[in-house]
């Protein structure tokens, strides 16, 4: 059997010493991702320009599924709706170390002027989750390249219906991991207040517990003229909205964070006429969970008696969509000294504060031990709009510190 220039390395430890090796390593890491950043921007792109929503992502799991296979890797595909399982097999008696990355994209238009810009109207990868399934394939493609380099075997998640907080969840409901169970298991979000190809770092609390819910208030309709005659809810509903933005500042500890958020409302026909009917929707995220206990007991108090004092009937439907994201304590040390260790040229940022974001990894965290890193893509002020902005977009180059950043992770873990 032929050997390779990974192998060859590997095996002149006791020759080179420990430093050295990590060296050699390094170097060929960084080397290995230059060469494929082309391939992974061009994914990326291909990605972009065709979203697809959440439940949605068809086309965008068939490629991803045939590149795996093509890269010699087992693949389980329909996982949870759209949810892809590629496995990397070191040997049967190691430990799997594992990785996800979302796929799914949002309906908002894309606003920006770019060859890449989406095709699809109304709907665009405006929180990256194109460059998340790029990068992923990108470690892939790389670890197949270092297999003989690995101690661990490694399954890259490919996860649908993030932004609904839904394709966790169910891809675990599906037995995802049905075969085997993951040591640990990491992903990365990328993060356009930080510099473009930095990682940012944070132990315990990084997302928020987020919630989604719609409001319906029902009345009676009628002429504008004649109110007398009617129960008005778009009356009733402004009402509700102002008391329900109160919550937080009137009902929470204001050392416990949480934020409430109504983003949708629809109702009427007309000026001059009052519907019997209106709906809003929003979301309310914290990151105590007596807290976010608290929010729901409130919303559902305030709901439904604001509409009765006015005559009107109401529906409150939560949707609990996922819990605080915990990243875990001692992997994050491990991860930074691997990082400074095997990826010296990446700067490592501590991250302060967490996000009030939701993430439906979190899913995955109360199952197997890992973490969440953020990927900085903000270099330019077009690189640097706020995730979910028609006009978000990302410096690719910093996929290549995404890509270094879980390759070495899969070579160092033991």
């Amino acid at each position: 059997m032929h050997e390779s220039k990974h192998d060859t390395i590997l095996n002149q430890t006791s020759a080179l010493g420990t430093d050295r090796l990590t060296e050699a390593l390094a170097k060929q890491l960084a080397a290995a991702v230059d060469t494929l950043l082309a391939d992974v921007i061009r994914r990326r792109r291909l990605f972009h320009q065709r979203p697809e929503l959440s439940g949605s992502e068809k086309e965008t799991a068939a490629i991803i599924a045939q590149l795996c296979r093509d890269a010699g890797l087992d693949v389980r595909e329909g996982i949870g709706g759209y949810g892809v399982l590629a496995c990397l097999h070191i040997d049967s008696n190691k430990s799997w170390i594992a990785f996800r990355a979302d796929m799914d994209a949002l309906p908002i238009h894309d606003s920006k002027q770019q060859a890449y810009s989406s095709t699809i109207d109304g709907v665009s990868h405006s929180c990256g989750h194109d460059a998340h399934s790029a990068i992923l394939l990108g470690t892939m493609q790389l670890l197949s390249g270092f297999k003989h380099a690995l101690n661990c075997n490694v399954a890259f998640i490919f996860q649908p219906a993030e932004e609904t907080c839904q394709g966790a969840a169910a891809m675990l409901k599906d037995d995802l991991f049905k075969d085997f169970q993951p040591e640990k298991i990491y992903a990365l979000h990328v993060y356009p207040y930080l510099p473009a190809g930095s990682i940012g770092l944070r132990a315990g609390p990084m997302c928020a517990a987020a919630d989604m819910f719609e409001v319906e208030i029902h009345g009676r309709g009628g002429h504008a003229a004649r109110p007398h005659e009617c129960i008005d809810v778009i009356l009733v509903a402004s009402h509700v909205i102002q008391a329900l933005h109160h919550i937080v500042s009137r009902r929470i500890n204001p050392l416990h964070q949480a934020v409430l958020t109504i983003g949708q409302i629809h109702g009427g026909h007309a000026g001059n006429v009052i519907p019997d009917q209106i709906k809003f929707s929003g979301t309310f995220r914290s990151l105590h969970p007596e807290v976010h206990e608290e929010i729901r007991a409130c919303m559902d108090h305030i709901i439904r008696q604001t509409a009765e004092t006015w005559g009107a009937t109401s529906k409150f439907l939560l949707k609990q969509a996922t819990p605080v994201l915990n990243n875990d304590a001692e992997l994050l040390t491990q991860a930074s000294h691997v990082l400074n260790t095997l990826t010296p040229e990446i700067k490592c940022i501590d991250i302060q504060e967490a996000s009030m974001g939701g993430e439906d990894f979190a899913e995955f965290l109360h199952h197997i031990p890992g973490c969440l890193f953020r990927l900085g893509t903000g270099s330019s002020p077009e690189t640097r709009y706020p995730l979910h902005h028609p006009c978000f977009d990302i410096d690719e180059s910093s996929m290549r510190s995404g890509i270094a950043t879980f390759a070495a992770l899969a070579l160092s873990n033991k």
